[in-house]
């Protein structure tokens, strides 16, 4: 069985759309309490090689937004990650 499905946002402090990030996830989180979220401060988390730019959006390792996605798209994504974690 694999491991739980995570989802990371990375955000700045100094980033002004990343409270939008922070509302986002705020929203998506609990209807998905079976995955792992983390909203993740780039100014005391070490910042991942493939981690560019604020905010990112990262699910189970790969790269799924720059930028803040439509809660639709977003919950699209997981619920697919969710899926292929099925099989």
């Amino acid at each position: 069985m694999r491991s739980m499905v995570k989802l990371q946002v990375y955000v700045r402090e100094d980033c002004w759309t990343c409270a939008e990030s922070q509302r986002i996830v705020s929203e998506i989180a609990p209807q998905f309490p079976q995955i792992a979220v983390e909203l993740l401060d780039l100014e005391s988390t070490n910042q991942p090689e493939n981690i560019f730019a604020v905010p990112t959006y990262v699910l189970d390792g790969r790269v799924i937004f720059l930028g803040n996605p439509y809660r639709e798209q977003l919950r699209q994504e997981i619920q697919d990650a969710l899926s292929r974690e099925q099989m």
